[in-house]
């Protein structure tokens, strides 16, 4: 094993990886991509998107339909963000004077960024979308729902725009974990038992709760049910021509199953770069550090295919307090046998490179199940208060071939 330390880079403003080759199949049900599905249902594939407010790049998972994205924001770190997780282009730009020609974009999108608007801005921003729309385009948005005017106000202010206009409202019924322990969203308006079970939900666990309120989320929309108008957001779709589906217009979601992001190297597999690989939940979700990691509790696996292995390397971080007077223990096995054994006691990035004994590097029919244990785990400084003991990342294989 060879151990090489390498210095720490800094974070960016969002370490969120939105990027589309990273999107599983089973997070359409989660109802943190809710408002994201929505929209991905109701674009043509290969068609020109504009994201008003594209924050880190929500709307990434939209490069799976050969969609040319664009967002603007008026931070430059997260117009830098949105570049890095996949958007074509990205601006640092006023919502009022938007930097592109006339009739530019068959779709301009928004997620919460007219929130922030007066109404006399919004007006003037809604200009500047009809200017950059191409004829018969279409505008989509998410908007808080505002009591300090209706939702009639809200409609005809687009009617002012465009000939058609149609709204829903939406998250009445459900809400991520986050949404439910939002002070500001939902200040006294739950049971005060329900909140406490819900703070007390691990990581997993809560994962598992916003899976089940965005299957529920989507039923809602497939079926059809009208929400009652006290939900968070109204859902709100605009354009010269007649409107289709509200919530499926343009849905084809063979997409989200199909990858052909491979991870394939010179001379074996990247698995944190392919789409066929399989992390279990003992790892927590990829963030941007950067480069690209994923955080692990006390036992994480991956499971992968290949010919053979020879050799598997990865760069690793502590994230772990007091590494000095407590070193934390990492074990890496693999199909059970184990590899290697080491205690990091540094900070900083580390490159492993482990051979692969001759008895274990063709696995059992080319399949592989590669496993690292640490000793301990500390509570992150995270909402949901997970264990984290190591982040990895660039985990390869390398085969020979």
């Amino acid at each position: 094993m060879e151990v090489n330390g390498n210095s720490p880079q800094p974070q960016s403003v969002s370490d969120e990886v939105l990027d589309a080759r990273y999107f599983k199949a089973l997070d359409r049900f989660d109802i943190r991509f809710a408002r994201t599905i929505w929209v991905f249902d109701n674009v043509r594939t290969g068609s020109a998107v504009l994201h008003l407010g594209c924050g880190p790049g929500t709307l990434a998972l939209l490069k799976r339909k050969s969609i040319t994205l664009t967002g603007i924001d008026a931070s430059a770190d997260f117009v830098l963000a949105a570049r890095r997780n996949g958007y074509d282009a990205t601006f640092q730009a006023d919502l009022l004077s938007l930097p592109f020609a006339d009739g530019t974009f068959d779709y301009v999108v928004s997620l919460d960024a007219l929130n922030v608007l007066t109404a006399e801005e919004q007006q003037r921003a809604l200009t500047e979308m009809k200017r950059v729309l191409r004829r018969g385009g279409v505008t989509l948005h998410a908007m808080e729902y505002a009591h300090s005017e209706s939702d009639t106000q809200r409609v005809s202010r687009f009617l002012d725009f465009f000939q058609h206009v149609a709204y829903e409202p939406r998250y009445a019924l459900c809400s991520s974990v986050e949404d439910f322990l939002d002070p500001d969203e939902n200040a006294g308006s739950h049971e005060a038992d329900f909140l406490d079970y819900v703070r007390g939900l691990s990581q997993k666990e809560r994962r598992a709760f916003d899976i089940a309120m965005g299957y529920v989320f989507g039923k809602v929309s497939d079926l059809g049910i009208v929400e009652p108008s006290s939900g968070q957001f109204i859902l709100l779709k605009a354009s010269d021509a007649p409107i289709g589906s509200f919530y499926n217009e343009h849905r084809d979601r063979r997409a989200l199953f199909a990858s052909d992001w491979t991870g394939a190297t010179r001379n074996g597999l990247c698995l944190d770069r392919s789409g066929e690989v399989i992390f279990d939940d003992g790892w927590y979700e990829a963030t941007m550090l950067p480069p690209v990691a994923r955080s692990m509790g006390r036992h994480a696996r991956i499971r992968f295919h290949s010919p053979t292995v020879d050799s598997i390397s990865f760069d690793l971080i502590p994230r772990l307090s007091d590494l000095e007077a407590k070193p934390v223990g990492v074990e890496v096995g693999l199909n059970g046998k184990r590899l290697s054994a080491f205690s990091v006691y540094k900070y900083g990035w580390l490159e492993l490179i482990i051979q692969v004994p001759k008895k274990l590097r063709t696995g059992s029919n080319g399949q592989f199940e590669l496993e690292v244990k640490a000793d301990r785990t500390e509570k992150a400084a995270t909402a949901d208060a997970r264990e984290i003991s190591i982040a990895v990342c660039n985990i390869q294989v390398a085969n020979g071939q």
